[in-house]
Parts: C-alpha cells; structure tokens; sequence
C-alpha cells in the first residue's frame, strides 16, 4: 500500500517560501488562556490568588488552609489549585521531608510551588494533593487594585 502524499493547503506557502521561524527562546508567548482555563468571577465577595507574571487565576482565599511560614519555603497550603502543572513524577524531591513536585503556571511557566503527593500517615491526609503555593511567585485580589499576597501569619484563615 502507498504512502499517503501530503499536500501543503491551497492558501498556505511551500516551506521554501514561508518566513524562517524564530528560535523557540524568543517567540513571544501567545497572549491567549491554554484551552479550559478557569477563570472566578472577580466580585468584592471573592479574594483570588493569581500568577505574579501573567495574572492568571490560581486558587481563591477560602481554598487556602493554612500558611505556612518558617523553613526556606513558606506559603499557602491550597487546596484545589487551577491553571497549573506539575513537573513529572521522576523529578521528585522532599520538602520538610516530604516528598513533592514542582507547580508551573500553565501560561506562562513560572515557577509557583510545589504539589504534595504519596503522603501515607493519615497525619497528612490534609496535604496529600495540596499545593505550597509561594507568596512571592502571587499576587492578591480582594475587590481592590492588586497587590502582593499577604505574607503575615497573623492574616485570618
């Protein structure tokens, strides 16, 4: 059986006359959302956590638990966090001994935490799936111009 031909589409150009494609570091990110991105209602009764580069939405304040502060990695233990991605499982390290993963904002990349995974002590079953999402790496919306996410411990849960 022969191979199927392809054909280039009768409105496209042959690659030889088509413009030579940028390296991939210095094409511009698309400025459109990846497929089923989830956005909240921005009403005063919502406060959202979002991506400091992109202002994409990450997770609201009542799906944050608690704030973990101290050690070299504070922030806010989320569950559920939207609009992310996790390095693969095989990139695994441990983080106040527990093992975890990297979370990426799923638009632009950035670095925001890390997933907490195969926690077996029901101690942790509050962790198991959560994400340590970090402060710095957010920025806050609660009605109001945006401002950096609350790094206090004394800020209400």
């Amino acid at each position: 059986m022969a191979e199927p031909e392809l054909k280039p589409k009768p409105d496209s150009k042959p690659d030889s006359e088509s413009e030579p494609k940028p390296d991939s570091e210095s094409e511009p990110k698309p400025d459109v959302d990846p497929p089923n991105n989830v956005r909240f209602d921005m009403n005063d009764g919502k406060r959202i956590f979002m991506c400091r580069l992109c202002r994409n939405h990450l997770a609201t304040w009542e799906n944050c638990s608690h704030y973990i502060s101290g050690g070299k990695q504070p922030g806010y233990l989320c569950y559920p966090v939207v609009n992310v991605k996790t390095d693969h499982v095989s990139s695994v390290w441990f983080l106040y001994k527990f093992p975890v993963v990297n979370v990426r904002c799923n638009r632009c990349d950035t670095h925001l935490g890390e997933k907490f995974f195969a926690l077996s002590s029901p101690y942790f079953e509050q962790m198991h799936g959560s994400i340590l999402l970090h402060p710095d790496e957010l920025v806050y919306w609660d009605g109001s111009p945006l401002q950096p996410a609350p790094t206090q411990t004394g800020t209400a849960f």
